[in-house]
């Protein structure tokens, strides 16, 4: 495996793939909704865990296939975008502290899983080895 060195980092990547990791998110919230799944009185947390999960796992998959140096750290780094991006809406927003700690902290960590471990994904694809067997 390449070295993980804040050097291999690439941001536009990082943004990039954190741009596709939204929009997968939001179909499948989407899709949710629309296959009856999500509605006023159940599921809404768990649908969103599911999309979240799908869209970050993509969208490291994405950068791990296009920017294959560094994957964990591309992972890590689609996170803390989310984190920021959180962090601006709420400044911008005076909606109010959320809901349940708990449960964002639980879905930054399923994000941070996802874009993980779709990145390792997208490297082993992108290197031609995606049954993992090899040691390279």
């Amino acid at each position: 495996m390449q070295s993980e060195h804040l050097t291999n980092l690439h941001v536009g990547w990082v943004v990039g793939g954190w741009l596709i990791a939204a929009s997968v998110t939001a179909a499948a919230y989407l899709a949710g909704i629309g296959m009856g799944m999500v509605g006023p009185e159940q599921g809404a947390a768990v649908w969103a865990s599911i999309s979240l999960a799908v869209g970050f796992l993509v969208g490291g998959a994405v950068v791990g296939m296009r920017w294959s140096d560094a994957p964990l750290i591309h992972g890590v780094a689609l996170t803390f975008f989310s984190v920021f991006v959180w962090f601006i809406v709420s400044l911008l927003d005076a909606s109010g502290p959320v809901d349940s700690v708990q449960l964002v902290l639980g879905l930054v960590l399923l994000q941070l899983v996802a874009s993980c471990v779709g990145a390792l994904m997208g490297r082993r694809w992108a290197l031609g080895d995606p049954d993992g067997e090899s040691e390279a």
